[in-house]
Order: C-alpha cells, then sequence, then structure tokens
C-alpha cells in the first residue's frame, strides 16, 4: 500500500450483519440483536451502533479461516458487498488484490488502507528479484500474507469516505480492519489446538491436442531441438503443432504433458494459542505454522508466526497494553506467463509429441522441444526464486480514562520487515536477461519500515441529559515510512551453476533509497439527539513530505448522519429496527516519493523476451535522466463521496443494509505523453477525473431456528459502474500503466469509458456492421484501433448458506459474478501454433467467415483450417485483438464449503478427558467447482497481481486449485 494513514479506528462490531465471536456458532455473521448496544472502536473508544451514518460489512474471524486461504485478503473473497478479490494464480503465496467500490486511481493504488489491531499495516508487493515486470518473473505475495489467520477475530470493512475520512491518505480506497482474538476473564489458562492437512489439485486448464505432432505443413513431422556433445543447441526445432498424426510417424507417441507435470499440492497448518485474563487483565499468546508445496513441481510456502498482546489495569483509571507480532515466510516460486523461462508457456505450447520429462542433456543443461524456451521442468528444478521475509509488527498504547468526559490515549507502533530474495538462471537458461544462456544471479534485500504515532482525547457529554448528547474525539498523528532496497545482478557465470557473485564476470548494482512523512491533525464530533438522530462531523488536515511545499497541506471533511425511523413513527414492534443514513465526505492521496524532481538513475532497457540492456555496458558506467519528467507543481488526488443507505430488522429475523453512493476522483496523477524532442516520453501531472456509481445490498435471513436446527442465510450484491468523466485532450487514449503486451491489447484511458478497458486491433466492417473479407478469405483489420472489451464486472454476488442440527453443522458460499471481458491471450496463441485442442478437432475442416467483400457481395472465399485457427481465431499474422477477447464472463463457484462436528461434549463427559472444553472436526473444500463460460484457466484471474492495476489479460498465468482440508480443533 502507498501513503497508509491513520486517523480514529472505528471497527463497528454490528449492522444487519454483525461479527460472530469466538464463543458462538460459526457463522459469516450474527445479526444486530438490539441497535442500542455498544460499538467498541479498535482504539477501545466506546459508541453506540446506532450513531453509525455509513455503511460497513462484518466477517467473522472463522469464516475466514474456513476460507482455507493462507492470505488474509484473497479469505474476503465473495464475502461482502462491493468487495472485488482477485488472486493472480493459485500458486503458493501468489498475491490478491482487492478493490472497494471500484478503481479509483490511476498511478497510485486503488486498494483500501490495511488496518490490523489499530495500526496501519504493509501490504504492498514487491517484485524483488524479478524481472522488473510484472507480466514476468514469479508471483510474489502480497504482504497481508504474513498475518497468520487463525490469529483474527474479526473482520470490519469501512466502504465509503465518510467511514474512512479520518484515517488520512488513501481512505478513499476504503479500509479494512482486522482484530486480533485476545485474552478473556476466566479461571486459569485456556490452551487452544487446531491442525490441518490440506490437499491441493488443479482446478482447470485449456483444452489440449494429443493427436498431431510438431511440424509446419501439416505433413511434415519436426523434431525437436538437438543437442550435441557438449550440450550446445544444433537445431532449434519448433514450437507448431500443425505436425502429421502422432500415430502416422513411427516411433512416435502421444504424452499428456500438462497432466504429467502438475502434481498434488499439501498444506499442513498447527496453531496454538495461549490465553487468560482476570481483574488484572488479559493476555494471548500464539503460534502457528504453515508448510505448503503447490501443484508446480519444486514451489512451496512456509510459514512460522508469532504473536503475544496483553493489556493491563495499571489502576483504576490507566491501563497499558502491547501487541507483538513475528512471522517468518519463506517462498520458493516458479516462473509466470510472458517470459521464456515462464512454466505455463512452454508447457502448454509443447507438441504432444514430445515427453517433456526430458528436461536436461548428459551436461545438466536445458533441453526442450524448442530451443528458445526453458522446458518447464528445466526452470522449476534449475531457476529457482527463493525469497525470505522476517516481518515484526509492535505496537503498545496507554489509555488514561480521567472521566466518561475525558479520555486520553498515547498509541505508538512499528511495522518493519526485511525481504531477502535470489532469482537463479542456471547455465544454458533462455530466463536470464541478455537471454544468452550464460547464466545470472539476481539478489536482492529489500527494507520497509513505518513508525506510527498517535495521540487522542475523546469522551462524552450529555449536554442535555437523555436529550442531546456530544462524543467527542480530537487527536493527532505522525507517519514515517522508510524504505531500502539493495540490488546486485551477476551476468555470465565462470563455473557453470554456481551461484555466487563472485562466479560472474559482469555486474549491475543498485541502492535505492526512500523517505516519506506525513503529519496529521483530526478532530470529530457527534451530536444525538432524542435518542433518534445522530449526527456525525469529521475533520483532518495532512502534511505530506511528497507534494511541493504550496500543495503539502490539505484539508478534508466529512458529515454523516443516521434517523432511527422505528423510534420516530413508533412503528409496530415487528420493526426492531429501522434506520436511514446519508454520508458526505472528501479525501485525498498524494503521491509516492521523488516525483516533484528530476533525479537521474542507471539506464534501464528491459524486454521479457530478449536481451536487456543496462548500464555499465562493456564496463563503462552512466547515469541518464527517467523517461518520465517530474513535476514541482504536482496535487494530491483528491476525492468527494455521497452515499444513503437504508437499514432494517424486521421480526428479529430479516436483516437488510442497502447503500447507494456515488465516488468521484479528480486531479488524478498520470503519466501524460510528451514530445520525444523534450528528451522525455511522458510527463507526470494531474489530469483525469473519474467516477465510480453503485449500489451495494446485504440481506440476511434466519429461515429456522429452534433448540436443535437452525438455517439462515446470507446474501451480498453490489454493482458499481466506474467512467472517465473528464480527461484532457493530450491524455485521451493513453494507456493505464505499463502492464500490457506492447504491440497489443492496452489498458486505455478513455473519456466516457471505465478505466482500464481493452483497446487494440479490430476488424474492419460496414455500415451493417458485416465484417469485410480480402481476397484470402480473412477479415481486414482496421486501420485504427477500437475498445475492444471492459474488464470490468456489471455485478458481483455470494450466498451464504449455514445449517446445524445438534453438534453438526453445514456452511457453503456460492461466489458469482455476471460480465466483465478478459483478453485471453493464451488460448489465441495455442490457436495459432495448433496446440488447442479445436484447432485439432478436424484438421481437414474448410471454412468461409461470414461478411462481404470489398465490393458489398457475401464472402464466398474457403480457407484452410490452420489459416482459420492461426489468422482469424489465434494471434498470428493478419489477427485483431478484438477475436481474442473473450466477452461478458461469468461464473458461479463454490467458493467455500464445510462440515464440522463438535464432539467436545462427549470428551468432557469422560472424567479422564474433562480437561477438554471443546472438540470440532471439520471437512472442508475450496473452489470445489467453477461453473464459467471462460474458457481460459480461470476468469478469476491477473497476470499482473496485486501489484498493477490493470485488469482482464490472460496470458500463460499460472492456474489455479481447487483443495480438499481435514481439520480437528481442541480447546482445553
Amino acid at each position: 500500500m502507498k501513503k497508509l494513514t491513520a486517523g480514529v479506528l472505528i471497527l463497528v462490531l454490528s449492522s444487519s450483519l454483525a461479527v460472530a465471536n469466538a464463543q458462538q456458532k460459526k457463522k459469516d455473521t450474527i445479526k444486530t440483536q438490539d441497535i442500542e448496544g455498544v460499538v467498541v472502536t479498535a482504539l477501545g473508544i466506546k459508541r453506540e451502533k446506532k450513531t453509525i451514518g455509513y455503511a460497513t460489512s462484518q466477517v467473522g474471524g472463522d469464516d475466514l479461516k474456513r476460507s482455507g486461504e493462507s492470505n488474509i485478503i484473497q479469505g474476503l473473497a465473495g464475502k461482502a458487498a462491493g468487495i472485488q478479490v482477485t488472486g493472480s494464480s493459485g500458486t503458493p503465496g501468489a498475491s490478491s488484490k482487492i478493490l472497494i467500490r471500484g478503481q479509483k486511481s490511476i498511478n497510485l493504488s486503488s486498494q483500501p488502507i490495511i488496518v490490523l489491531d489499530g495500526q496501519i499495516i504493509d501490504n504492498s508487493v514487491n517484485n524483488n528479484a524479478g524481472q522488473n515486470s510484472n507480466l514476468a518473473g514469479v508471483d510474489d505475495s502480497n504482504r497481508a500474507i504474513d498475518i497468520n489467520p487463525d490469529d483474527i477475530e474479526s473482520v470490519s470493512i469501512l466502504k465509503g469516505g465518510a467511514a474512512a475520512a479520518l484515517y488520512g491518505e488513501n481512505a478513499r480506497n476504503g479500509v479494512i480492519i482486522y482484530t486480533s482474538k485476545k485474552g478473556r476473564k476466566r479461571k486459569g489458562i485456556g490452551i487452544d489446538f487446531s491442525t490441518s492437512t490440506s490437499f491441493d489439485m488443479i482446478s482447470r486448464l485449456p483444452e489440449l491436442q494429443k493427436t498431431y505432432a510438431a511440424g509446419t505443413n501439416g505433413k511434415t513431422y519436426l523434431a525437436p531441438a538437438q543437442y550435441g556433445s557438449d550440450g550446445s543447441i544444433i537445431t532449434n526445432g519448433t514450437n507448431q503443432s500443425w505436425g502429421p498424426l502422432i500415430s502416422s510417424v513411427p516411433g512416435l507417441q502421444s504424452y499428456d504433458n500438462a497432466k504429467n507435470f502438475f502434481e498434488t499440492g499439501m498444506t499442513n497448518n498447527y496453531n496454538l494459542a495461549l490465553s487468560g485474563g482476570g481483574d488484572y487483565g488479559n493476555f494471548r499468546a500464539s503460534f502457528g505454522h504453515i508448510d505448503q508445496t503447490g501443484i508446480i513441481p519444486n514451489t512451496s510456502l512456509k510459514k512460522t508466526s508469532f504473536g503475544v498482546n496483553s493489556e493491563f489495569n495499571l489502576t483504576d483509571k490507566l491501563k497499558a497494553g502491547a501487541d507483538i507480532k513475528y512471522s517468518n515466510t519463506n517462498g520458493l516460486r516458479a516462473q509466470k506467463g510472458s517470459n521464456t523461462a515462464g512454466v505455463m508457456l512452454s508447457l502448454l505450447r509443447t507438441p504432444a509429441s514430445y515427453d517433456l520429462r526430458d528436461y536436461e542433456t548428459v551436461q545438466g543443461y536445458n533441453k526442450n522441444y524448442f530451443g528458445s524456451y526453458d522446458n518447464p521442468y528445466y526452470t522449476v528444478n534449475r531457476n529457482p526464486y527463493t525469497d525470505e521475509t522476517n516481518r515484526s509488527i509492535v505496537s503498545g498504547h496507554v489509555t488514561y480514562n480521567y472521566s466518561k468526559a475525558l479520555n486520553m490515549l498515547l498509541r505508538a507502533g512499528v511495522d518493519t520487515y526485511t525481504t531477502h530474495a535470489q532469482q537463479n538462471y542456471s547455465f544454458s537458461s533462455n530466463g536470464n536477461s541478455t537471454a544468452d544462456g550464460t547464466g545470472q544471479v539476481v539478489v536482492d534485500t529489500y527494507t520497509q519500515s513505518q513508525y506510527n504515532l498517535d495521540l487522542l482525547f475523546s469522551g462524552l457529554v450529555n449536554i442535555i441529559p437523555d436529550k442531546i448528547t456530544l462524543n467527542y474525539n480530537v487527536g493527532g498523528q505522525i507517519i514515517s515510512k522508510f524504505g531500502n532496497d539493495q540490488y546486485t545482478q551477476g551476468s555470465t557465470m565462470l563455473e557453470p551453476n554456481q551461484f555466487n557473485l563472485s562466479n560472474f564476470t559482469t555486474f549491475l548494482a543498485n541502492n535505492t533509497d526512500s523517505k516519506q512523512i506525513k503529519r496529521g491533525v483530526y478532530a470529530s464530533a457527534e451530536l444525538g439527539f432524542y435518542d433518534q438522530f445522530y449526527l456525525t462531523l469529521t475533520g483532518r488536515n495532512d502534511w505530506n513530505s511528497t507534494l511541493p511545499k504550496q500543495s503539502s497541506s490539505y484539508f478534508y471533511p466529512s458529515v454523516s448522519g443516521s434517523w432511527l425511523f422505528n423510534k420516530t413513527l413508533n412503528l409496530p414492534s415487528w420493526v426492531n429496527m429501522g434506520k436511514l443514513r446519508v454520508a458526505y465526505a472528501t479525501t485525498f492521496a498524494a503521491p509516492d516519493p521523488y516525483n516533484i524532481v528530476r533525479t537521474y538513475i542507471t539506464p534501464l532497457y528491459t524486454d521479457t523476451f530478449g536481451p536487456q540492456l543496462t548500464s555499465p555496458y562493456l564496463g563503462v558506467g552512466a547515469y541518464g535522466l527517467t523517461t518520465i519528467d517530474k513535476n514541482p507543481n504536482l496535487k494530491p488526488e483528491r476525492n468527494k463521496e455521497f452515499e444513503i443507505g437504508l437499514e432494517l430488522e424486521l421480526f428479529k429475523r430479516l436483516h437488510l443494509n442497502a447503500s447507494a453512493y456515488k465516488s468521484t476522483n479528480y486531479d488524478l496523477l498520470i503519466q501524460a505523453p510528451v514530445a520525444a524532442s523534450s528528451g522525455y516520453q511522458n510527463y507526470f501531472t494531474n489530469g483525469p477525473t473519474v467516477e465510480n456509481k453503485g449500489l451495494e445490498l446485504e440481506v440476511g435471513y434466519d429461515i429456522l431456528k429452534n433448540q436443535n436446527f437452525s438455517w439462515s442465510v446470507n446474501v451480498n450484491w453490489a454493482k458499481n459502474v466506474n467512467k472517465v468523466v473528464d480527461i484532457q485532450d493530450n491524455m485521451n487514449f493513453s494507456s493505464e500503466g505499463s502492464d500490457f503486451f506492447s504491440g497489443n491489447v492496452v489498458p486505455a484511458i478513455i473519456k466516457g469509458q471505465p478505466l482500464g478497458v481493452l483497446y487494440g486491433t479490430a476488424w474492419e466492417r460496414d455500415s451493417a456492421g458485416s465484417l469485410i473479407i480480402g481476397t484470402n478469405g480473412l477479415p481486414l483489420v482496421s486501420t485504427e484501433s477500437q475498445i475492444i472489451g471492459n474488464p470490468n464486472p456489471d455485478w458481483l454476488g455470494g450466498i451464504r448458506n449455514n445449517f446445524s442440527y445438534k453438534n453438526l453443522s453445514l456452511s457453503f458460499l456460492l461466489d458469482i459474478r455476471k460480465g466483465g471481458d478478459i483478453w485471453n491471450g493464451t488460448l489465441a496463441r495455442l490457436n495459432r501454433l495448433g496446440v488447442s485442442q479445436a484447432s485439432a478437432d478436424n484438421r481437414s475442416a474448410t471454412y468461409v467467415i461470414p461478411g462481404v467483400t470489398e465490393s458489398g457481395a457475401p464472402n464466398t472465399v474457403v480457407i484452410d483450417n490452420k489459416t482459420y485457427y492461426t489468422s482469424f481465431v489465434g494471434d498470428g499474422s493478419g489477427s485483431a485483438n478484438e477475436q481474442q477477447v473473450e466477452k461478458n464472463i461469468n461464473w458461479v463457484r463454490l467458493r467455500d464449503v464445510s462440515l464440522s462436528y463438535n464432539f467436545g461434549k462427549l470428551l468432557s463427559n469422560t472424567e479422564s478427558l474433562s480437561f477438554i472444553k471443546d472438540a470440532q472436526v471439520t471437512f472442508s473444500a475450496r473452489n470445489l467447482f467453477l461453473i464459467t463460460n471462460y474458457k481460459g484457466v480461470d476468469p478469476e484471474t491477473s497476470i499482473a497481481g496485486a501489484a498493477s492495476n490493470t485488469n482482464g489479460f490472460d496470458y500463460f498465468n499460472n492456474p489455479g486449485t481447487k483443495s480438499y482440508t481435514l481439520s480437528l480443533k481442541f480447546t482445553f
């Protein structure tokens, strides 16, 4: 996350869908039983639920763990309205991106702030030793993965600007508050122990043909790449499968390389917690360990975490507390996507006539069907990417409750981590930056630290007892952020496959430091009238070091109100609660550091498919200006949001929470194109205005509930419409960032369209919309690129059912998406190469593409199967990106299902086992089925990962997984 800040950390523990606590039945949510109850903020400040004038959603910690995800961000998928979670792949530790109410920025992050126990934590993605591209390298983790899901008690999602206004910058993207489990008053020390074992399997793959051999003309078999006695390549082979029938060539047989390659992944998870409490305070200590292997061979994630939190009552008025979390996360990752060492790129393109398991020469060098690619077995076994992250999140607080009208909180914390990453490219690998097979090692050490200091005064004043009340908060905050990256690349090995830097002849070194400081003051006043009307006013002013002096100070207010109309209108008793709410807020976001001054850098040109040019070159070093001109007059991005909502509780069974909002983002930071004669390619400046409008609905209904059996259902649904409403002419049709394939479809910024619409080549059509066909029988490509797709979904939804019968419980979540387009570059390339099943179904087939000739007559030109799949539905010469976009992608997936049996009473009633207070066995599954019209690996995919705002790109992405888990949990 960028420019993370915090203000008053409001954790609403109830609304129409409230958080289930650890002592209650395992449900997504429990319902608000009394709107008059107490709301506890993450800073320990108490508020009444009825005062909340903005939308929130709640997710229980048990539901988060039930998802089976080791990443607490991915675990939120499908569980709340207005939340869109996109995983980059199913490999261990892969990143997950989350958006609340749509994309709000172009160059800055659109993801929400992540808060853990009152402290903002880092959730960034760092491609530490990767290829300086989100399209290649490995699937790095977003750093929220360091948090143990078993330590989470509840999650509160604050969606609107008014909910987040006091948090400071980037709160316009929303806030996700994770609250850790705490100790409680009890006799003795409680012990919780759980263990689980999961088995992961590949979810989906494109349909690949296993009938035709390698070749280019449909008749002649082409042998794979040939290697000499010294292991050097002699002939390159081919990546095409337009050869003869495998059965027609003596000595050949068909191989199912994808089936042979993928393995069954396994995850072992162990958690132990000790907790207790009394009049003196409380404590909890926890230990967790995850050991996961992936479906891709030689991939893994190992994470060990420790946590201690406590609070002590020093006097009747003075309390002190501390929270310490430490984690050690180790990854062994596989190459992805768009690079010649990518696992899926070489695997899916393999002719069925070649057995990939023969992946090394006698000398131990890369051996493959096509000499320009790394064999995927060689990649996973000889080109490892390893990373280790040590992270500490430490905070302490002191509270002094002088009286009901005056309380003080002092809080200080630090979130710091260091990642050591290393990428090895063995001798003969095509993945090294010079693409010459001479081997390479990249060693990177990345350190990030964020320090937070908060001072807050608060209190509740009865202006007119039982009629008018004032709840106030006044505080200040300082956030300091420091980063350091030490990167060293060694190229051209002396001794093959010795990955010590001293074994290389040329070096590239880079050392980057980053510093940022932000100061803020804030205040809020909440007025209550006759226990029916509530008005909350907030204001915050920030000073940010990343902005020029004249723009470094900015103020943003919010106002929200709620009306308990069931009281005012004296509605029937079956209307347990009726609440209308309205909110308006302004928030800001500042640029990253060092975008207001021109700085020199080490010149670098990268290309994932070929040689990379860097300085020093041939022993000559150099500095140069970046291709992006910086701007000393930058302003922060600015957001205005208006929201209205309705909350109902009827018959103590039906709960509804509905919201409508309009969010407008001004002065978005953008890299605008400039004339090359200026010495730059782009100019960093403020520009477009982007609007998000939407509806959200959450409904919960207790269909049946009695002593032995209960059935409840919770439904969430959300629709968001994103649109660029204003943009300067010279910026219109600009690309959104750099995470796209040059010369192909581009995520574009176009006035009147959503951010990131797919823009690329399209077919020429006549006035009636018919394709215009050329003399070769293929459609003509338009001379002008066009909008060819929109990756944003029409709407998202989720349906959770919870059943319980005595000690048996069943829960399942259906995750639903309607609409959205995906550029399936994978399938287009597989069609082009003759590897897809469709291209092999009838090799003797001929086609007449529907359309008209340039003269307007119906097309009658016949083309053969290869031409059809290469240049019409494939991405070969003469093709158009339009044909490669899959439209209106829908899905229904069983996100998770769990069946649990509580046998604690059976054990505790036995005298020798009476020390066991609770015991539970659970069988669960994740992504058990997926119903979709998408032809790729998974429509929930993003090759660029969580580090990018780019969506809708599938180019040999690593596949998703489905898993089965057996778990045991004991409480002593």
